[in-house]
């Protein structure tokens, strides 16, 4: 057994927090093995990010859709004395924040000083202020005092989390006559492309649509991406009519739902629901044993609560600076 003092003066030394901005690449690195470790000790929940969602965030989010700076420009980590990551900090987009904090460090202190941070260097000019918003679970007790305490309201914005285990068969679905399920072929990127302009922007006319298709070619990018787990529904005429892109965590065990939609032509068939579940018996057959979705609207949240067993509620809080 070590020497009690020692080991005292050495817990005090690991809670020595030092906050410096994100400075090279090998930060992206260990900040992916920090949220795996963070994962698997918050029992496979995601109070911290899934690894799989960094990885959308710099592939997707930030060099695709481009809302917010780029990644070291915005993100922050608190390490120990002898390097060991503690906590970071980011926004998903400009001015909503998201913490990833180790449970053993999470304290009110800490959290009280990620969000000073945050106010300070992430907060986003909306007119003469700057705003900024996070979602925070409904149970989460000590976030929510620590905003209450920094001037933060709850908004109206709320959104669910759905997750659910693969340990029971996966139930089987009538695929629409005409239609075929499978992976998505390397050839097929631009009617991939199209396809998702055509799930999320059927409100607008087809002739904003730029034709680039290599913004997926990012996606393809992904740590995590795996072509068998890139599910597609090909309609009667050869083109993408639904799309279910997953991303597996072969060390958590864990996936996320990170792309799912259907073309707007295509929509109430059942595709998405049968494309999902045909992710998941891919997922399940590779030794998955949990699978994430987030659900920001009723359509969402109606196919998510089709396939997954549970979910839970984060709500926005903001702060008007």
């Amino acid at each position: 057994m070590g020497n009690p003092i020692s080991s005292f003066w050495f817990r005090e030394l690991m809670m020595l927090l030092t906050m410096r901005p994100y400075q090279s690449d090998d930060d992206f690195w260990r900040i992916r093995n920090f949220l795996r470790e963070v994962f698997l000790l918050n029992g496979q929940r995601e109070h911290s990010w899934h690894a799989a969602r960094f990885d959308y965030w710099r592939w997707h989010l930030v060099m695709n859709c481009q809302c917010c700076d780029p990644v070291p420009e915005v993100t922050y980590l608190w390490e120990t004395a002898v390097g060991q990551i503690a906590a970071t900090i980011n926004p998903v987009v400009s001015g909503e924040l998201r913490l990833h904090i180790h449970p053993h460090f999470r304290t009110p202190e800490l959290e009280n000083e990620m969000l000073a941070q945050a106010e300070e260097t992430l907060a986003v000019q909306r007119g003469e202020k700057r705003r900024i918003h996070t979602p925070v679970d409904a149970d989460d007790t000590l976030r929510q005092e620590v905003l209450q305490q920094r001037e933060f309201s709850k908004g109206n914005g709320i959104s669910h989390k759905w997750h659910c285990d693969l340990d029971a068969p996966i139930p089987e679905t009538a695929v629409p006559s005409g239609y075929v399920i499978r992976s998505m072929k390397n050839d097929e990127l631009p009617a991939r492309s199209w396809a998702s302009w055509r799930a999320f922007h059927s409100d607008e006319p087809d002739e904003n649509y730029d034709g680039d298709w290599t913004w997926y070619q990012n996606i393809q990018s992904m740590p995590l991406y795996r072509r068998d787990l890139d599910v597609v529904a090909i309609a009667p005429q050869g083109e993408v009519a639904s799309f279910a892109t997953i991303a597996y965590d072969d060390y958590t065990r864990s996936a996320v739902c990170v792309l799912v939609g259907t073309a707007v032509e295509h929509q109430r068939r059942g595709l998405a629901k049968d494309v999902l579940l045909e992710g998941f018996r891919r997922l399940q057959w590779l030794g998955c044993q949990r699978v994430f979705a987030t659900a920001y609207d009723p359509p969402a949240d109606a196919l998510y609560g089709s396939v997954m067993q549970t979910h839970d509620v984060a709500e926005t809080w903001l702060k008007w600076l």
